[in-house]
């Protein structure tokens, strides 16, 4: 029902893209109410309603402008602008260039149609904006299982002094990234709360430690009630494994919360997980690069834990070559292979055979390009272009796409490009 409804409404804005749009026309193309269209339509694409017709049109117009012979005002027009200052003011705003400019230059812009082939994310979880609390914070440690109920329960006396006091008070569980899908040793707990002293105390009694004021940063959040008795680890996998990969949003910062939802007898009934996020890219600048011939020494791997065991590889030979750190590391991900690269030194020894290692040359030449900080989106991104290359480009594709990442010596990412190899097509 809910990808029915707004499929509608997504294929409501293709079909009336040169027209002008009424939003509640939209809403009852699926049969639902203004409200909940703006609500369902930003979790699923990450932009309001009105930026997202404005970023179609922009994009529908990109392609006219660097393939037909119209004029700007005629395409301003034919892409729903009442008026070429308004499309010139969005068009700057959305591409950063005049239109004129972006005729003459050699970069693409796209922002394709949402496609909702792929499950939609779980109805049961919202997105909203929260501002940032002030409170105190402090780690709970333990060697056993469940550390988060044994962390609240030892809280419990304080919980139900708190709320015979009539205190206002919000219980949070701090979770890092990499254990959010393991059980910890250690836990740490934020309170927001007026009474510091009072909270501080009580952590100490409850065997917490390292406690110190703290503050828990603001921004949009995904949200996931759950009750307290269910799973918390396959609660964890619906909202972070399933919901943020089909979702337009991206992970912000390395931290997930918890947060304990405590009912009028003191004890809690629900856990509210949530995810800070930031948009993904969604906005597309693709530009047509020449890229030099380039050798690397290339670790490759294939089934379950393919990409740490090609990792591996390759740090265990760049380790044993005695080799610098590599600025650009190069990474190929197939159905069931993943191959990492790394500039191979002029003096390096070649590496033995079979051992998973091998030396290949990068062809240089015309490649599709596009600059990006989304660095766990390879598969989305290479997707938008490849899309682009068959529908709205006059190149064509003649090989297999690549990530090239920039690194600093600690092997931090820094950056990244997609690239495909590209030749111009035949008219």
């Amino acid at each position: 029902m809910e990808k029915a409804y707004l499929k509608q409404a997504f294929d409501y804005i293709e079909d009336h893209l040169c027209e002008e749009i009424d939003l509640v026309d939209i809403a009852r193309s699926g049969f639902v109410s203004l409200m909940q269209l703006y609500r369902e339509f930003y979790r699923v694409s990450g932009h309001s309603v009105k930026d997202y017709i404005r970023k179609r049109r922009i994009s529908s117009a990109c392609l006219q402008i660097k393939t037909s012979g119209l004029s700007i005002t005629e395409i301003a027009l034919d892409n729903g602008f009442d008026s070429l200052p308004s499309f010139s003011k969005v068009f700057r705003k959305i591409i950063g260039m005049t239109p004129m400019e972006y005729r003459r230059s050699p970069v693409y812009f796209t922002f394709p149609p949402v496609s909702l082939t792929v499950p939609l994310a779980s109805g049961h979880v919202k997105v909203l904006s929260q501002r940032n609390l002030c409170g105190i914070t402090g780690i709970y440690t333990s060697a056993t299982d469940h550390i988060e109920h044994q962390a609240i329960c030892a809280l419990q006396p304080a919980i139900l002094y708190a709320r015979h006091l009539g205190e206002h008070f919000r219980i949070f569980g701090i979770t890092h990234l990499n254990n959010a899908h393991a059980a910890p040793t250690s836990y740490s707990l934020f309170i927001q709360t007026n009474a510091p002293e009072f909270w501080r105390s009580a952590l100490v009694q409850a065997g917490y430690h390292s406690i110190i004021p703290g503050e828990l940063a603001g921004g949009e959040f995904a949200l996931l009630s759950v009750p307290w008795d269910s799973g918390i680890y396959s609660a964890w996998n619906e909202l972070y494994s399933r919901w943020l990969a089909t979702s337009m949003f991206a992970l912000s910062g390395e931290h997930c919360y918890e947060e304990f939802l405590i009912g009028n007898s003191g004890n809690v009934k629900e856990l509210r997980l949530s995810l800070p996020l930031v948009k993904k890219q969604s906005s597309y600048l693709i530009s047509i690069s020449v890229l030099k011939e380039q050798r690397y020494i290339m670790s490759c791997a294939a089934g379950a834990g393919a990409e740490e065991q090609a990792s591996m590889q390759l740090l265990e030979w760049i380790r044993h070559a005695g080799g610098e750190p590599p600025g650009v590391v190069l990474i190929q991900i197939g159905n069931d292979e993943y191959r990492c690269g790394a500039t191979f030194p002029p003096t390096a020894c070649s590496p033995p055979a079979g051992g998973g290692l091998s030396i290949e040359q990068l062809a240089g030449g015309l490649h599709a390009v596009m600059d990006t900080e989304s660095h766990g989106d390879y598969g989305r991104l290479v997707e938008v272009m490849s899309r682009w290359l068959r529908e709205e480009s006059p190149f064509v594709q003649c090989g297999e796409p690549f990530a090239l990442y920039t690194v600093n010596a600690s092997y931090t990412e820094s950056g990244m490009q997609i690239c495909i190899p590209v030749t111009e097509a035949s008219c």
